[in-house]
């Protein structure tokens, strides 16, 4: 959310329409029957859109993870001599290739057992292995995989198990929990994990609405032209977006990141494209609707999204964002706000992907 709230925010200038009259024309034509144009944007219909809405369901499981994720931090790992089991920690020396190229190695690289790091076959390799075996597999991987370098490929394995460790966690009495967790009772700390995670599924799933529905409204309305100004914004928001990749891998510039990403320069003009339009189509409405911002409406957004962006006091979160950023994110939440309230949506109850 942090993250999301930090790219959204970056794109304000864009949404303000603060680009010059260096204009590109697109060539393409005006939509029929559209409920508002003008230079830049023939805009589709935005009511009535349909849609569906998940209601992530909060599983026991869920909130059982939540809670052992809470107490990592209280851990304690004890080696072992027995076969590994899952919620083990296997501590290897680790190499894979990708026909003949090393793509990781590392020694004391630790495998934990049911995380499914790469994927459930692999934790099955090394389940039930004892220190000192020596390992030599390979696994193909699917073309979705999150390891976009692995996806497609087959990656052989040379693997040698040099220790394996249980986790030790602390009892979650009552008196553990009033000490280092802030709550009076296991019960208390339980509910409070249930609804964070409710909060958070519910704001995930309006998001997804959200992106839904305005999706709908680029895909049928029609760009006509746009600023070189405002397209360099886009540029600039999107590279943004990329930018916490370059500290996460150790790279040294966006190249980089883009070329690990398996992204073409065809790619990034997509991304680039897609967010131009999306605020250009975004502003349409907001000119439309004649919507603006109150005084009460940015305070309440500084609130809200002191919440979201966990900011310690009201004087970090304005020293990171300016007033015209904050006020042209709530002014763009009361246009994807302003879509759900006028759309046909389905409810459906699915469970989470971390479920």
């Amino acid at each position: 959310m942090k993250k999301k709230l930090a790219i959204l925010l970056l794109s304000a200038c864009l949404v303000a329409g603060c680009g010059s009259k260096s204009l590109i024309t697109t060539k393409n034509k005006p939509i029929e029957n559209a409920v508002y144009t003008s230079d830049s944007v023939s805009l589709a219909s935005y009511t009535g859109l349909k849609a569906e809405k998940k209601n992530y369901i909060v599983t026991d499981k869920a909130v059982e993870d939540k809670i052992h994720e809470s107490l990592m931090e209280f851990a304690d790992y004890e080696s072992v001599t027995r076969a590994s089991k899952t919620g083990d920690y296997v501590q290897t020396d680790f190499k894979a290739s990708i026909d003949g190229s090393v793509v990781l190695q590392e020694n004391q690289y630790d495998v934990i057992l049911g995380a499914e790091e790469f994927g459930k076959e692999f934790d099955e390799k090394m389940t039930g292995v004892s220190i000192g075996d020596e390992l030599r597999f390979s696994l193909d991987f699917a073309s979705d995989f999150v390891d976009v370098e692995w996806a497609g490929k087959t990656v052989d394995f040379e693997i040698r198990v040099t220790d394996i460790q249980q986790e030790l966690l602390p009892e979650l009495t009552d008196t553990f929990i009033s000490e280092n967790m802030g709550y009076d009772s296991y019960e208390q700390f339980s509910d409070a994990i249930r609804k964070e995670l409710t909060d958070s599924y519910e704001t995930e799933s309006t998001q997804e609405l959200q992106e839904n529905l305005i999706q709908q409204v680029v895909d049928t309305s029609s760009i006509l032209q746009y600023s070189k100004e405002d397209y360099k914004k886009a540029e600039d928001t999107v590279n943004n977006a990329f930018l916490g990749y370059l500290e996460l891998f150790g790279m040294e510039d966006l190249d980089d990141v883009y070329e690990f990403l398996d992204m073409t320069d065809e790619d990034v003009e997509e991304e680039v494209e897609a967010s131009l339009y999306r605020t250009l189509v975004i502003n349409a409405i907001i000119d439309n609707e004649q919507l603006t911002i109150t005084d009460e409406d940015y305070e309440n957004g500084i609130l809200y999204y002191m919440e979201q962006t966990e900011s310690e006091s009201r004087e970090e979160f304005l020293n990171t964002y300016s007033e015209e950023e904050i006020r042209t994110q709530v002014l763009e939440d009361k246009v994807l706000n302003l879509l759900i309230d006028q759309a046909d949506i389905t409810e459906i109850d699915t469970e989470h992907d971390d479920a």
